[in-house]
């Protein structure tokens, strides 16, 4: 049988498996992020061009995840059903030895991760920029129409509020309560008598002036704390406007690793950076790393059902998945470099997906 053949042959049963896991996992994840900014979208009244926006916006921050996870999945899935089938046993029979049936399989691990490493490290931060800004718009969208009455309500992450009547269409109140964890080092609590919310329609900032009060401040270690009383306090509501320092997030690739070589960054941030940049180029990685293991993983469950081999590869991925997490929690620690933190679980992971590889090679289709 000729390779072309073969090849077209997996990457059909491969196709579907994957867009079909990419489609639902993509929904999964899209309605989980979407419950976390539910509040300031139901409080902001928001249409449905808007809100189709906002998924379209959405949707390509969750592919830095589900593509590696979708290409072992289609691989896995399509392997599972050849095997049961017998039809690699078939394969194997007519002369088709594992060079030939794993080239597609390189093929698409390839791919994967060459296109992860475009979504992860420009389309991803672009993404994120976008979906921030439209955000900051439908919070101040929100605040615009008031804060609601007798019910806490946090258009903001880390900005909590709660009034206990509201006057005059919802733009003055009075008995209010303010929680402020915006800041990295400070969190606030804020008592009010009275406050008013006022907007500044030509430059779009928005604010809450409080009246007769009491402001708490707390350090993040809960080791500093005093209290400050107050005639009149300004809080301003309006998101920061962009500096030059971007989130790490929202960078590209080049731009972290320009930002962890820059000397004015300090020690701390330039881990972070680090991190971040060896997780833009391991995580994709995992792709390639998963596509080889599932193949074999494919062959050897095949025989004892879908459901196994489905769990064996999902048990795989949590495992590496968790392994990136926790490498990169102990690099954050300064417990492992940077370096190490991402790329000791893909070295790990590589040496089980070659070991896979020569087993097939060994006992073929078959697994004793």
């Amino acid at each position: 049988m000729p390779s072309k053949i073969i090849t077209k042959l997996i990457l059909r049963e491969v196709a579907l498996p994957f867009f079909f896991s990419l489609g639902a996992l993509s929904l999964l994840f899209l309605v989980g992020k979407l419950f976390t900014h539910l509040e300031p979208l139901l409080a902001a009244g928001i249409g449905l061009r808007e809100f189709l926006k906002l998924n379209l916006l959405m949707l390509p921050i969750f592919l830095y995840i589900l593509i590696p996870i979708c290409t072992m999945l289609g691989i896995l899935i399509a392997f599972i059903r050849l095997s049961r089938d017998s039809e690699m046993i078939a394969l194997f029979a007519c002369g088709i030895g594992p060079s030939k049936i794993l080239f597609p399989v390189v093929l698409v691990s390839t791919t994967a991760f060459l296109v992860g490493l475009v979504v992860s490290g420009i389309i991803v931060p672009e993404a994120k920029r976008q979906t921030s800004r439209f955000m900051d718009n439908i919070t101040e969208k929100a605040l615009m129409r008031g804060l609601p009455e007798k019910q806490f309500f946090t258009p903001l992450k880390g900005l909590t509020f709660f009034v206990d009547k509201a006057l005059q269409g919802s733009r003055k109140y009075e008995g209010i309560f303010i929680k402020d964890a915006r800041g990295e080092a400070m969190s606030y609590s804020i008592l009010a008598k009275r406050g008013t919310l006022s907007s500044d329609v030509g430059s779009g900032k928005m604010a809450l002036e409080l009246y007769d009060g009491k402001l708490i401040r707390v350090d993040k270690n809960f080791e500093l704390a005093d209290t400050i009383t107050f005639e009149k306090y300004i809080l301003s509501l309006t998101a920061p406007q962009e500096t030059g320092r971007k989130r790490r997030g929202q960078m590209t690739t080049l731009e972290l690793y320009r930002a962890a070589n820059s000397p004015d960054v300090s020690a701390k941030y330039r881990t972070k950076y680090l991190i971040e940049f060896h997780k833009r180029i391991g995580v994709p990685f995992g792709a390639l790393l998963l596509g080889l293991l599932a193949a074999p993983f494919g062959i050897f469950f095949g025989r004892s059902g879908i459901s196994a081999g489905v769990c064996a590869g999902l048990s795989a991925f949590l495992a590496y998945y968790l392994a990136i997490l926790f490498g990169t929690t102990l690099a954050n620690k300064n417990v492992l470099t940077p370096w190490l933190g991402v790329w000791l679980p893909n070295m790990f992971f590589l040496v089980i997906a070659l070991y896979s590889c020569s087993l097939l090679y060994k006992r073929g289709p078959i697994f004793r």
